[in-house]
């Protein structure tokens, strides 16, 4: 039998009694088991700080948008949905002659950026907008503001995206601190029923209506909800009493499509998110048995309440292994089909806030942000956080996926394919979930046939994140935790922030009916391993477009791009982006080596980069001011086209534009 092995992270020091063993074993059989995979994990949520009536300046300023942005680089929209609190109150409204006027504008600055960058709100109607009074508390009021907000931005984006978005109605309403309008049951029930016949008028106003090649026949603008924590009936009467009239039988009807519900774990353990979502699914449908025929979802499914209290694990890969473990878990409950995963529609995770000093890495977020205070003016750096590599690797799971295995040691995998049999992608992980392990030490065997994809040629890679290695939180501790960096030390940290490529890269192999791919990885846990395979069969690279260069410090900029679609094909199999830079004539000195930097140049040579975005410091002489374009790479080297050069100045402005460049193979 020939196979192709690869050893990676082996030492002559290594015995077999320092290390822990696995093997994974894939065969056909696996693929026989596979079902669809709906990407069921792919929101986050956020509240704005206090004082609540300034959350429209807190969600508009620069480091929300670059939150955000952030969040929406991820590769086959790993993270497709954000659930923010408060929205209402970016609005404002008055009442003449019986009618409501609204003032969208801040709201519309926020939901443009959204669209922009390819994220759906998950839009919660709750708050107060401005100018709002106890007197316009009516259900004519939320019918009427549910309608305007559909119209308007179906307007604005196109009916097929609106349709898309999470309609929920106010968060944990039974909270006293939430419950800004003093609901009785009464009262709640009556908002709730409002918001649902204010949808039902626009599903009434689009079903049929035809927009381009987008048919409404079935249009729906659903509606999730209570979104409550379902303590005990007397401290949560609200969200209780709204299953209760979901389950009578009476005229009314449900007005909920999706019931949404909060379990979180208490910090120890990945399970207790699924253990406490069955507990509670289990009662509910004890209690009311009509309800069996909705979906429920978790969308605050986090380990821990309190994002904002500094934990460790939160600051490096055992949170990413714990959110890899939550969603796997939950997948393992749908692909076995029980009770509770046959009405799991979707979980989200409360994890994009943004972090402040000292504990900038150990609260609940996806990001460090270290608010530069001190440079004139002050500015903010991001630094991104193991999870939400971990959330980019599940972002390359195939559409088809087979259930969870568990082996011993705290080890788990799933295999996903394609439909074509032209990509798989292998996904494992070992961890001790909030809990240090010990013995960090663990060996990994892959075996993968190369008969599983159709093709002559076979190309795979492996990407991991791993304890100590990928880890800018521990190297911040190393450096003494400075509250502002050095340039070096964020060049330092940005080093191991990102997933790590072993065994030197892409491999590229022939075909067989009895050859094997065989990985033997040693790893530092707790860890996430990705083994992608694809076949030459698979599309070539779209072209990248929409490039955004923000300025982020003088000579510092992000840039983001978007990948478009090629066929029927996504894009699991880049391999990475390659991003070039032009300097403006402008900014060298007319000599020789001036001449020289005025041609393209990779500026992320040697820089593994899976995501849609880069951050790009320069200070010498040329600077970051002048023109850049951005190509994907796939996993066998072939090349997608440049996306059209963009210029950006000094002034942080960029835009489209093409200076007769030199060609770049």
């Amino acid at each position: 039998m020939e196979s192709h092995t690869v050893l990676v992270g082996c030492s002559a020091s290594d015995t077999v009694t320092e290390l822990n063993f696995h093997s994974v074993r894939l065969s056909r059989e696996d693929l026989a088991a596979t079902r669809l995979m709906k990407p069921f994990w792919t929101s986050t949520g956020l509240c704005p700080p206090e004082p609540r009536n300034a959350s429209g300046a807190f969600l508009l300023s620069k480091d929300s948008l670059t939150n955000l942005e952030l969040i929406g680089s991820l590769p086959n929209r790993g993270i497709s949905y954000v659930r923010i609190h408060w929205l209402l109150e970016l609005l404002e409204v008055s009442e003449e002659r019986n009618q409501f006027k609204y003032n969208f504008t801040t709201l519309d600055l926020l939901l443009d950026h959204m669209h922009n960058i390819g994220l759906y709100p998950g839009f919660e109607l709750m708050g107060l907008p401005k100018g709002f009074s106890a007197l316009s508390c009516t259900e004519s009021f939320w019918t009427d503001l549910v309608q305007q907000l559909v119209e308007r931005y179906t307007d604005r984006y196109g009916v097929k995206y609106v349709a898309e978005w999470r309609y929920e109605t106010w968060n944990e309403p039974d909270i006293r601190s939430y419950n800004l309008l003093n609901f009785t049951v009464n009262d709640y029930l009556s908002y709730i029923f409002a918001v649902r016949k204010g949808l039902n008028v626009m599903n009434q106003r689009f079903n049929g209506v035809k927009f381009g090649n987008v048919s409404t026949e079935r249009m729906q603008f659903p509606l999730y909800g209570p979104a409550g924590l379902f303590k005990s009936l007397e401290h949560h009467p609200f969200c209780w009493s709204a299953l209760e009239v979901c389950n009578s039988n009476s005229t009314l009807s449900c007005p909920f499509d999706t019931i949404t519900y909060h379990r979180k774990g208490d910090g120890r353990w990945a399970s207790e998110v699924l253990d406490g979502g069955r507990l509670l699914l289990e009662d509910v449908l004890k209690r009311f048995p009509n309800l069996k025929r909705l979906m429920f979802a978790n969308d605050e499914a986090d380990p821990i309440a309190s994002w904002s209290t500094g934990r460790s694990f939160q600051a490096d890969v055992r949170y990413a292994a714990m959110l890899f473990s939550i969603v796997t878990q939950h997948w393992s409950a749908i692909a076995n089909g029980d009770d509770f995963g046959q009405r799991l529609l979707f979980l989200s995770h409360d994890n994009a806030f943004l972090s402040y000093y000292p504990y900038v890495f150990e609260q609940r977020t996806l990001f460090a942000r270290f608010q530069m205070n001190l440079t004139n003016p002050p500015h903010v750096q991001f630094v991104i956080k193991p999870v939400f590599s971990a959330l980019g690797m599940l972002a390359n799971l195939a559409p088809l996926a087979g259930p969870t295995h568990y082996l011993k040691g705290n080890v788990s995998y799933l295999a996903s394919v394609d439909e074509h049999m032209t990509y798989l992608c292998l996904v494992a992980s070992r961890s001790n979930d909030s809990f240090p392990l010990w013995e960090k030490r663990s060996h990994l065997n892959v075996s993968i046939p190369t008969d599983m994809l159709v093709g002559k040629r076979l190309s795979y890679v492996i990407e991991a994140i791993q304890d100590g290695r990928n880890d800018p939180f521990r190297l911040w501790q190393l450096q003494g935790k400075p509250p502002f960096p050095t340039i070096e030390q964020f060049a330092a940290m940005r080093e191991v922030q990102l997933p790590s490529v072993l065994g030197g890269g892409c491999h590229i192999r022939d075909t067989g009916p009895v050859s094997n791919i065989k990985l033997s990885l040693n790893l530092l846990a707790p860890w996430i391993v990705s083994v992608r395979v694809c076949s030459e069969d698979y599309g070539l690279p779209g072209q990248v477009k929409e490039v955004r260069v923000r300025m982020v410090y003088r000579d510092d900029v992000l840039i983001h791009w978007k990948l478009s679609a090629h066929g029927i094909q996504d894009h699991r199999c880049v391999q990475t982006y390659e991003v070039w830079f032009k300097p403006s004539r402008t900014t060298a000195v007319a000599t020789g080596a001036a001449k020289r930097r005025c041609k393209w140049c990779m500026i992320n040579h040697a820089k593994h980069t899976p995501f849609m975005f880069y951050q790009y410091a320069n200070y010498t002489c040329s600077g970051v001011v002048g023109y850049y374009k951005v190509r994907a790479i796939d996993l066998f080297g072939r090349k997608g086209p440049f996306s059209t050069p963009v210029r950006y100045n000094d002034n942080g402005f960029f835009f489209v534009g093409s200076s007769k460049e030199e060609h770049v193979h």
